[in-house]
Order: C-alpha cells, then sequence, then structure tokens
C-alpha cells in the first residue's frame, strides 16, 4: 500500500496506540451500503451483540452531568434503571444536536475511549458484554470501528458495568 493509499488513524486509535492497547481496525460500512449494522456485522463474521452502540446520557443533577451507557447495538437502554443504578433522580437521552459540542464527536461516531479521555464523562457497560472477549466500539469516525479485549478497553476508561435492561 503505499502512502497515499494508506488510512489515516483516527485520534481514539492514536490513543490505544499511546496506551499499548491492541486493536483491529474494523470498517462497517452499512451506511454507505444501505443496510443494517446487524447484518453487516454478521457479513463481516463479527457477533452482532459483541458490536457496541456508545449512548450519551444527561443526568439531571447540574448543567454538566454528563455520562456514556455502551450497549450491545440490538439492545434498547432503560433510563430509569440506569438512573436508580446511579442514585440519579433522572437521566435522559443528550441532545443529539448538540452531541459535536457536549464530547466532541458527531452522532454515530461517539466512543467510550476519546470521551472518557479528553472529556473525563464516566463510562458504563451493559454487564451483559462480560460474556465476550473482544467487543468493537466506533473509532470516532462513523463507519470505522475498533476490535479488541473487551477487558482492555474497560480498563483504560475505567469503565463500569451496570444493568440497562
Amino acid at each position: 500500500m503505499s502512502k497515499k493509499e494508506k488510512i489515516k488513524k483516527t485520534n481514539d486509535e492514536r490513543i490505544l496506540d499511546q496506551h499499548h492497547v491492541k486493536y483491529q481496525e474494523v470498517f462497517f460500512n452499512w451506511l454507505e451500503k444501505g443496510a443494517d449494522a446487524l447484518g453487516e456485522a454478521e457479513a463481516v463474521g463479527v457477533p452482532a451483540k459483541s458490536i457496541l452502540k456508545t449512548i450519551v446520557l444527561k443526568g439531571s443533577d447540574n448543567e454538566n452531568d454528563y455520562l456514556v451507557v455502551c450497549l450491545p447495538l440490538e439492545f434498547e437502554i432503560d433510563l430509569k434503571l440506569i438512573a436508580n443504578q446511579l442514585h440519579k433522580k433522572q437521566v435522559h437521552l443528550a441532545d443529539n444536536k448538540k452531541l459535536i459540542n457536549i464530547t466532541g464527536y458527531v452522532h454515530g461516531a461517539n466512543t467510550p475511549i476519546g470521551i472518557n479521555i479528553r472529556k473525563g464523562f464516566p463510562i458504563y457497560f451493559d454487564e451483559r458484554i462480560k460474556e465476550y472477549e473482544e467487543i468493537s466500539v466506533s473509532a470516532g469516525k462513523v463507519g470505522r470501528s475498533v476490535r479488541l479485549k473487551q477487558r482492555d478497553l474497560v480498563e483504560l476508561v475505567a469503565g463500569k458495568y451496570l444493568k440497562v435492561q
């Protein structure tokens, strides 16, 4: 591959490199293909439940009370259950229109790696991901992910596990 053809690393991949975390680049082009994420996961041979979506939530405690929950694509999130476990009055989805200002990422590219390292938001993972040795999360760019050991990611972002559903 020539230098012109070489794919430039995302900031999140550079963060993983700096922390000596091994990962594999994965490209999920479901948006371009008009497919769905779960179908694309199967097409590339990755268990769909091991691909995580990153949800940014806003707590009601103060203006800067943000947190991140990562869960498998096919699952839903129970906001009341999460608020209860975190001892908050309530949590709700952060405003998608303001995500770039809140996290530094556009909708569809949010990642626990960069959000935690740059913003310091607490990161929570669906406890069901414990059954997967490897997981995929966004690499900070739409359609681009990193596949890495679940344990390495949780440790890197000082993540905690929650029941999300």
